[in-house]
């Protein structure tokens, strides 16, 4: 039984239709194709499904609608923290409605996006390279201080990388899930994925407790750049994941950037290739900001970089010295101590070790064996 205003109706109509085991997305789409709204589509008679479901469709359908108790469905939702956002209703995001093959509907932990605030998906390998980190880690916090929201996958390597930078800016930034909203993958980003609830969101169009599989994180890639205004590319191998939401992005009209990167590097053949057949180049946060005022949000704001100066201008002469021979790449304590020593800079080789060491307790330097490159 459905109570409930005629919104509330049609919300209930939808979430029990998106529970029904062996109906998908296609075939949902084309209930509502015939009947107009899930509401309609719950009311029908058994007769009106001829030719829309087969017979084991149209028997999970009806047992569905039988045993469907809508107060204690919508309250197990709400008492998660989980909204649900149908097609059919105007909460729906306008962004996806128009994209090839939209969601049937979404779920949500905290908030959606904020279609009147641009928006960039940073994606990009899962195992990234040292400079692949930097990129993220820059671009995640630059866009964020222009008041750019940041969308991804919540994967290790760039996604998170990007997305956790975006929150330490103090920016927002929404993960989308190949799971549902209730079930953090990876486990590792557990601390990133309870920070997206509050600052953000956490979204993701299959069913709370799905678990993640293999098969639900390309589909998952249409969202990722539907609700985007652009995409970011940072590090993608010749046969990526990455380059899946690339061919979406184009198909929904969206401009692609990607981070060059060295022509020897394997990490960097997807992005380069990229660029060669025509994506634009990103080298620096403002590359994008700028496009987008151009295109899109002329009222973007400009950058706070206050909370970055003061840390910096507190370094000792010495860890600024240090600090502006390292790298995104490691490099070792002689080549560092030769670069010093070519600038004018006469440094000992323990008091050397010993500056590297306070940089990377500041979080400015990280070691990689007996090497150090520099951090955000």
């Amino acid at each position: 039984m459905v109570n409930g205003t005629t919104q509330d109706k049609e919300l209930a109509c939808a979430y029990m239709l998106h529970n029904v085991p062996g109906i998908g997305n296609k075939t949902l789409f084309s209930l509502l194709e015939y009947f107009e709204n899930c509401t309609d589509i719950y009311e029908a008679k058994e007769s009106d499904f001829k030719n829309l479901l087969t017979k084991k469709q149209l028997s999970c359908f009806l047992s569905m609608r039988d045993s469907f108790d809508s107060e204690k469905e919508m309250d197990l939702l709400t008492n998660k923290n989980i909204t649900f956002y149908p097609y059919t209703l105007p909460s729906y995001p306008e962004k996806l409605r128009f994209i090839p093959d939209p969601p049937f509907g979404i779920y949500c932990i905290g908030s959606l996006p904020d279609p009147a605030k641009p928006s960039v998906s940073i994606i990009g390998a899962r195992t990234s390279s040292e400079y692949g980190k930097y990129a993220a880690k820059l671009f995640g916090e630059g866009l964020s201080e222009h008041g750019i929201a940041i969308i991804s996958g919540m994967a290790r390597g760039i996604d998170g990388i990007s997305q956790a930078a975006a929150l330490n800016a103090g920016g927002i930034s929404y993960g989308i899930l190949g799971s549902g909203v209730d079930v953090c993958y990876p486990k590792e980003n557990l601390q990133l994925y309870n920070a997206l609830k509050t600052r953000g969101g956490i979204i993701s169009e299959y069913l709370p407790g799905t678990q993640p599989k293999p098969n639900f994180f390309p589909p998952r890639n249409r969202i990722i750049s539907g609700l985007s205004d652009a995409v970011l590319v940072i590090e993608a191998r010749q046969k990526s994941g990455t380059l899946i939401t690339v061919d979406m992005a184009l198909e929904q009209g969206r401009d692609v950037f990607a981070v060059p990167g060295r022509i020897c590097d394997g990490l960097s053949y997807g992005c380069n290739s990229l660029i060669h057949q025509g994506a634009s180049i990103a080298t620096c946060p403002e590359d994008i900001v700028e496009f987008l005022r151009r295109t899109s949000f002329s009222g973007i704001k400009e950058a706070d970089k206050k909370g970055n100066v003061p840390a910096f201008t507190r370094l000792t002469d010495a860890q600024k010295d240090v600090y502006e021979v390292l790298d995104v790449y490691p490099k070792s304590i002689n080549v560092l101590h030769d670069e010093l020593k070519n600038k004018g800079i006469h440094m000992d080789a323990s008091d050397l070790m010993n500056t590297l060491v306070e940089l990377s307790i500041l979080n400015y330097a990280s070691q990689n064996g007996g090497s150090f490159y520099k951090t955000l």
